[in-house]
């Protein structure tokens, strides 16, 4: 389907591809013109830093167009880290840790948005972070453990300042008279299209988020959240249904509105 990509990810990447999460599909994918670097010193020249003696592959669709301040440090074997960057003018900056082998970074064009991913850690192998058209954040932290686990970051989402995503409880809990382990497995985390999290939300071990849903500051999310609704608080709950956000201040856009199912128009 695409350059670099193992038969490990190719699934998790498929199943990614939803409409609800995204408008890219296999066959979108599969036309875009990819370039693979040669080497470190031609990814420095767009901007990005490769750290330590890694088997890392880099792949972009402009090799003339700055990606932004990326730096990736891989431990492990055939990682690839894809940028669509052919029309990108907008700024990104990331730092990933790659710990396994046969994982993928995947980025989409992000336009003229702001990305800022503080940290992204891949702990496991067969991991997957795809990051959809448009999507944008102020700043987030990510963290994915577990073999064969993604997270998905929908088209057009807006990730505010201080948020984090952990798909695991980061340590064991114990039941103290039996001994079990009672926290579950990690997860794969997926935002649906047009999701807003608000600052310094925490999602720890959720599975999904529906679209054109909004997360309120400082909220914590597990589990599963519905489309088109507004949560808030500690754990997460309902506060209103039937919501969404627009980018501008002062309404949704057309185009907002139907990438979340609904008509152009209100009362339409």
């Amino acid at each position: 389907m695409i350059p670099g990509l193992g038969t490990t990810i190719e699934p998790i990447l498929a199943a990614v591809l939803d409409p609800r999460v995204t408008d890219e599909t296999e066959q979108t994918l599969s036309g875009r013109q990819f370039t693979l670097l040669s080497g470190d010193e031609e990814a420095k020249r767009l901007g990005i830093l490769l750290v330590g003696s890694s088997d890392l592959t880099v792949v972009i669709t402009d090799p003339d167009r700055p990606v932004g301040n990326v730096r990736v440090l891989s431990h492990g074997k055939n990682n690839v880290i894809y940028f669509d960057n052919a029309n990108w003018e907008g700024q990104f900056q990331v730092s990933v840790r790659m710990l396994g082998s046969d994982s993928v970074c995947f980025f989409n064009d992000i336009g003229g948005g702001y990305v800022a991913i503080s940290d992204l850690l891949m702990r496991g192998d067969a991991q997957l972070l795809y990051w959809g058209v448009g999507a944008s954040a102020v700043s987030v932290s990510m963290e994915i453990e577990g073999t064969g686990r993604c997270f998905a970051i929908g088209d057009d989402a807006l990730i505010s300042n201080g948020v984090w995503i952990r798909n695991y409880d980061m340590h064991s809990i114990h039941d103290l008279r039996s001994g079990r382990q009672v926290n579950r497995d990690a997860v794969s985390t997926v935002l649906e299209r047009h999701v807003w999290l608000g600052q310094d939300a925490l999602l720890l071990g959720c599975e999904r988020i529906g679209m054109g849903t909004i997360v309120g500051a400082r909220s914590l999310v597990k589990g599963e959240i519905p489309p088109r609704t507004l949560v808030a608080g500690t754990p997460a709950r309902v506060i209103r249904e039937g919501t969404s956000w627009g980018r501008h201040p002062y309404g949704m856009t057309a185009a907002e509105r139907r990438a979340i199912g609904l008509s152009e128009r209100p009362g339409a």
